[in-house]
């Protein structure tokens, strides 16, 4: 982790001291603390990252989460009590002047908390973070790859699971069971079942509808592994297809084609972003894109940057990131095709592989 720290002070604001990353409890993590430890283990409420200039770590955690705070190479305190951790923290930071707090994942109780035990100036620094997540190295690219082929063989399986009457909830709880058991921890968000009118909306909550003939079946899904999260897309049709529901598949395929062939170093996602759009835009599907073309991913399913029209990201080698063009029709349906590519200097690399060919169940 020595080499994610130097990485972030270099980013950062000159002259800081240290920086803390601090957790409240679920769901206030801040998702920087696994990213600065390295934890794939363990929920650390309450915890906090010490991080100094010269790449050290050191993590206060409670006794609790002592034996998955082990398995990091931070130097390690463990504390019992909040008094134990106030006097612990007082120690540690008592020459501390500059303190970079992560401010996007930082509650208001912890910032409270944080001015019993120091006296230094708090510098936000999460937008340094956010710059340095922003391209993965080796490890996190290898848990990328892993939980994307997950995804992949789990989607290539889906339209074996399609019949008659099956209810949107019913095959989310399918594909959650599949991707565990080839391997992932966890979904990484909320697995998406959409059928007919349903998949107009681009975050449906799966709920008691059942599949129908003539209908479109949309399914959005990522597998976790080791904290790193994987988001796919596949839009089915069931029984039938008619000339609409054709010509907007075909369209969405041809916007995502198009879109990851501008993929590079040095690109602009906004460009990315319009070369794509321009293919909805210019079809009878006009206005019905309405989200940006693709965000990156990691620790977290939505990682900080994005390709979008008003986006002024640069794409770099190394960031990973979705490519999800797609069009939705209120009270019709939606198609929507989303893979996973990693940036190279001369192009990018899918790393999501399931079958995407218009397919009637």
């Amino acid at each position: 982790m020595k080499e994610r720290i130097l990485r972030i002070f270099e980013n950062a604001p000159k002259d800081l001291d240290a920086v803390a990353i601090i957790n409240d409890v679920e769901p206030n993590l801040d998702i920087n603390f696994f990213y600065a430890t390295g934890a794939t283990s363990g929920l650390f409420e309450g915890c906090v990252a010490l991080l100094w200039p010269d790449g050290r770590s050191e993590m206060f955690v409670s006794i609790l989460e002592e034996t998955s705070a082990r398995s990091t190479d931070a130097e390690l305190h463990v504390f019992k009590n909040r008094v134990e951790r106030e006097q612990l923290l007082k120690d540690a930071l008592k020459k501390t002047k500059r303190l970079g707090v992560s401010g996007s994942g930082l509650t208001l109780r912890q910032l409270s908390d944080l001015k019993k035990f120091t006296e230094a100036e708090v510098v936000d620094v999460w937008k340094s973070i956010e710059t340095v997540r922003a391209v993965k190295d080796t490890s996190e690219i290898e848990h990328l790859r892993q939980a994307c082929l997950i995804t992949s063989e789990v989607a290539d399986l889906v339209p074996g699971m399609l019949h008659e009457g099956l209810r949107e909830y019913e095959a989310a709880a399918e594909i959650n069971y599949l991707m565990q058991k080839k391997g992932a921890s966890a979904p990484s968000f909320s697995t998406n079942a959409s059928f007919g009118a349903n998949a107009a909306e681009p975050h449906h909550l799966p709920g008691e509808d059942q599949l129908r003939k003539g209908q479109c079946a949309l399914f959005d899904f990522g597998a976790l592994c080791h904290r790193y999260g994987s988001d796919l897309t596949r839009t089915y049709y069931f029984r039938s297809v008619d000339r609409r529901q054709r010509r907007m598949y075909e369209v969405v395929l041809e916007a995502q084609r198009l879109g990851i062939e501008c993929v590079r170093e040095g690109a602009k996602g906004k460009d990315v972003d319009a070369t794509a759009r321009r293919v909805i835009e210019s079809s009878e599907f006009k206005g019905l894109f309405n989200h940006s073309l693709g965000h990156g991913l990691g620790l977290s399913v939505h990682d900080g940057i994005k390709m979008s029209q008003e986006s002024d990201l640069v794409l770099k080698e190394n960031m990973v990131l979705t490519v999800e063009p797609g069009i939705y029709a209120a009270g019709e349906g939606g198609v929507r095709i989303e893979d996973v590519v990693l940036v190279t200097k001369n192009g990018c690399e899918v790393l999501t592989n399931a079958k995407k060919e218009l397919k009637v169940i």
